[in-house]
């Protein structure tokens, strides 16, 4: 008789593991209420030396303080947060930015849309990170900053990585987009870099809407920003003139409303994430062919967006991972393998069409050599994408630290039933 679900066995789970998203209550509801009544809705037109009771302003102070950085701007997204350190940082035709290969596509993109040419370095395999070596070895003198993703919420070593940039006199940039509430040495995510750039939308640990936040413990870099999503505007009274070209990014009052409520949870959420991730981390490792990420001591504060872990399938039995996806999503329990895919393999690089010019890879401004990314290996980021990579969302580290128990059942199901797993893949899954 079949004890897998996948060859028609009981199933594990009778209840999705999934905790609801994003978590509201009365006080978001009596927050957008008082925007709504207030009618102050949004940024343009105030005046910005009388912040009075703007939720935006508020947001953007408790965020800063919660993070331990000096200056925070929300913006319309973390993809605008993204381009608009770029281009404050000086990022235009010409510039190469170093870019991790695994990642989401926006970490990339945004280095085209400001027309600088993205350079992609391999991750570090014990934890998914962009690689300070392979950073190293990618700076030329065209390299006008490095972005250094916390992929999945795991922070950066961003020692090694400011370190290597101060002596190259190039900018660090923090994609903390997945993971609000991470601490480094005792400091929010974001903090050790120059600038760093994070998402608030709905999926994400801080969910407040479309939105993103730019932060830095620069006063020029923080006014400099102020401007780029602020139509060219400078901060203070509202003016007729418009001293710099730029765009329009500003976030409207109604989602900082919901983000400073959103903030109040955040220290709690984060701490169960990061207690449930090493509890489950410690689960894995009496299991063979399956593991969790290395967890630098450095990292004080771990709140994953994503929960990512290894499958080995030598150590599995010879398992393929998705035989692997398949059984345990029988059993109910779905598991993903993130933004893993290297970004040079998506179209947008690798079709080399941007626009009838070519540019920004095959602009007259730019010195550098050919670029063809249909040529572009990062062996790491490949291989854990082929074969290694699987992830739980964040929505399943929520609860109590006693039901991670169940997590790990079906794991242990699977690998106490290898050889059905085995006969599964035989007959094609």
């Amino acid at each position: 008789m079949a004890k897998l679900a996948i060859n028609g066995g009981p199933q594990a789970l009778d209840e999705s593991l999934e905790h609801p998203w994003p978590v509201f209550d009365e006080r978001e509801r009596q927050a957008v209420v008082e925007v709504l009544e207030s009618g102050r809705w949004g940024r343009s037109g105030f005046d910005y030396c009388n912040h009075g009771d703007s939720k935006l302003w508020a947001f953007e102070q408790a965020f800063a303080e919660f993070h331990d950085g000096r200056y925070a701007l929300a913006v319309s997204t973390g993809t605008t947060a993204l381009e608009t350190c770029l281009r404050v940082l000086g990022v235009e035709a010409g510039c190469e930015v170093i870019v991790p290969a695994m990642t989401y596509i926006a970490s990339a993109s945004c280095v085209l849309v400001c027309n600088g040419v993205p350079i992609f370095a391999d991750v570090d395999p014990r934890n998914y990170t962009i690689d300070p070596a392979a950073v190293e070895a990618a700076i030329t003198p065209r390299t006008r900053a490095v972005i250094a993703v916390d992929f999945g919420g795991m922070p950066c070593d961003t020692d090694a990585l400011g370190e290597i940039c101060r002596r190259h006199g190039v900018a660090l940039v923090s994609d903390c987009s997945h993971a609000h509430g991470g601490q480094w040495r005792g400091k929010g995510v974001g903090s050790h870099a120059d600038m760093a750039a994070f998402s608030c939308m709905p999926a994400k640990v801080l969910a407040m809407g479309e939105s993103g936040v730019v932060m830095t413990d620069s006063e020029d870099l923080y006014q400099a920003a102020f401007r780029c999503h602020h139509a060219g505007r400078e901060r203070g009274y509202e003016s007729p003139d418009h001293t710099w070209p730029a765009t329009t990014l500003r976030l409207s009052e109604f989602e900082a409303a919901i983000g400073l409520v959103a903030l109040t949870r955040l220290a709690e959420q984060a701490e169960t994430r990061d207690r449930n991730a090493r509890s489950l981390g410690e689960g894995l490792a009496e299991i063979p062919g399956l593991s969790g990420l290395e967890i630098d001591e450095r990292v004080t504060r771990w709140n994953p967006y994503r929960w990512c872990f290894r499958f080995d399938s030598e150590r599995f039995g010879g398992i393929h991972r998705d035989i692997f996806q398949r059984a345990a999503a029988a059993e109910g329990l779905r598991c993903g393998i993130g933004p893993t895919k290297p970004l040079y393999q998506f179209s947008m690089f690798a079709s080399g069409r941007w626009g009838e010019t070519g540019c920004p890879v095959r602009c007259p401004l730019y010195q550098g050599p050919p670029v063809d990314y249909t040529q572009v290996h990062c062996p790491q980021a490949e291989r854990i994408h082929a074969t290694e990579a699987l992830d739980l969302t964040h929505r399943h580290l929520l609860w109590p630290t006693e039901r991670m128990e169940r997590i790990l059942d079906v794991f242990r199901k699977l690998r106490e039933n290898v050889g059905e797993l085995q006969e599964a893949q035989a007959r094609g899954g």
